[in-house]
C-alpha cells in the first residue's frame, strides 16, 4: 500500500513543479497575477470542455455507470444543502456577514476544474470511471455555486445566475460527450475518423499544465508570511481539507460494507478526489465581482491549496489501506 502513497505523492509533486513557471514569471515581473484572468478563461472555455468530452468519449458507458452516475449525483446535492446547514454553526466566530459567507463557500466547495479533474485524470487514467464521477461531482457542484454560493458571498439573492447554470461549458461538454459516446457505438465515427479525436485529445491536454500554471502565477502574488499567520486559514484548510472529506468518505465506505453495488470502489476514489481538494477558485473571482471579502478569500484558497500537498497523498494513502 506504501505504492499508493508513492503514486499520488508523485502526482501532487509533478502538479506543484508545473505551477512553478507560473509563480516565477510573476516573482520576476515578466508577468502580473492578473495576466491570470484570459488563461482562466481559455482553461474554462477551451481546456475543460474538450477535457471532459474526451474522457468521457474514452468510458465504456453501460447501464451500471449511468446509474453510478445518478447515484454520485445524488451524493453531491445531499452533500451541499448538509454542508449549508453545517457551516453556519462551524464559522460562529464570523459575525459580519460576507465574510460568513466566504467562510462558508470556502469550506463547501473544491477546486475540481482547475485541479481535481487533472489529478483524477493523471491518477486514473483519461477514459476511467473515477474521473467520469469526478467530472459529474464537478457539474453538480458547479451548479450550487453559481446560485447558493454566489449568494452567500454577495447576500443578494439577485446575483443568483441560473442563466450561467444552464450555459455552463463543463455541463454542454458532458452532455455533448455523452451524445458522442452513445453515437459512436453505432457510427464508429472515432475509428474511421481519428482526427476527431485527436482535435479533442489535443484542447483536452492543455488542462493540467495551463491550470497550475495560473495557480502558480496567483500564489506569485501572495506574500507566504502573511498567508501563514491566520488562524482562520488552517481553521478553514483542516475543514475542507481533513475534517470533511474524511467524514464523508468514511459513511460512504460503510455503505459500501454492507450494499457494494450501491456504492463501488469506483465512487469512493472519485468522491475523494471530488470533495478533498482545496478550496474553488471562484471563491476569489465571486468576492471580487459583488464585493465579498476578497482578502480572506484568497487566503483560504491558496493556503489550503499549498496545505494540500500534504493532505491528498496521506488521505489517499490511508483510503487504499480501508478500501
Amino acid at each position: 500500500m506504501l505504492d499508493a502513497l508513492i503514486l499520488m505523492l508523485r502526482n501532487v509533486l509533478l502538479f506543484v513543479a508545473l505551477a512553478v513557471p507560473g509563480f516565477l514569471l510573476v516573482k520576476c515581473k515578466i508577468l502580473k497575477t492578473e495576466h491570470t484572468n484570459p488563461l482562466s478563461a481559455l482553461l474554462m472555455y477551451v481546456g475543460m470542455p474538450f477535457l471532459v468530452i474526451s474522457s468521457t468519449l474514452k468510458v465504456n458507458l453501460t447501464v451500471d455507470k449511468l446509474l453510478g452516475i445518478g447515484v454520485i449525483a445524488a451524493i453531491t446535492i445531499a452533500y451541499v444543502f448538509a454542508m449549508f446547514f453545517l457551516s453556519k454553526p462551524l464559522t460562529l466566530m464570523e459575525k459580519e456577514k460576507k465574510k460568513k459567507g466566504v467562510m462558508q463557500f470556502c469550506i463547501m466547495f473544491c477546486n475540481n476544474g482547475f485541479l481535481g479533474i487533472p489529478l483524477a485524470r493523471s491518477v486514473f487514467g483519461a477514459g476511467s470511471t473515477e474521473l467520469m464521477f469526478v467530472i459529474v461531482i464537478g457539474i453538480v457542484t458547479n451548479v450550487f455555486m453559481y446560485t447558493l454560493g454566489v449568494y452567500m458571498i454577495s447576500g443578494d439573492k439577485r446575483t443568483i445566475s441560473v442563466k450561467k447554470v444552464l450555459l455552463s461549458p463543463v455541463l454542454i461538454a458532458f452532455l455533448i460527450g455523452v451524445a458522442l459516446n452513445l453515437l459512436d457505438k453505432h457510427v464508429h465515427f472515432s475509428g474511421a475518423v481519428p482526427e476527431v479525436s485527436t482535435y479533442i485529445n489535443y484542447f483536452g491536454d492543455i488542462v493540467t499544465p495551463l491550470s497550475m500554471t495560473i495557480l502558480g502565477m496567483k500564489l506569485g502574488g501572495v506574500p507566504f508570511k502573511k498567508l501563514f499567520t491566520s488562524w482562520k486559514m488552517f481553521y478553514v484548510s483542516a475543514l475542507k481539507l481533513v475534517v470533511v472529506p474524511v467524514v464523508l468518505i468514511g459513511m460512504m465506505v460503510l455503505v459500501h460494507l454492507f450494499a457494494p453495488n450501491v456504492i463501488g470502489v469506483a465512487m469512493i476514489f472519485a468522491a475523494f478526489v471530488g470533495f478533498g481538494m482545496p478550496t474553488a477558485s471562484l471563491s476569489t473571482t465571486f468576492s471580487d465581482l459583488y464585493d465579498g471579502d476578497v482578502e480572506n478569500a484568497v487566503s483560504y484558497t491558496l493556503g489550503s491549496t499549498i496545505l494540500s500537498i500534504i493532505s491528498i497523498p496521506i488521505l489517499y494513502w490511508l483510503l487504499c489501506l480501508i478500501v
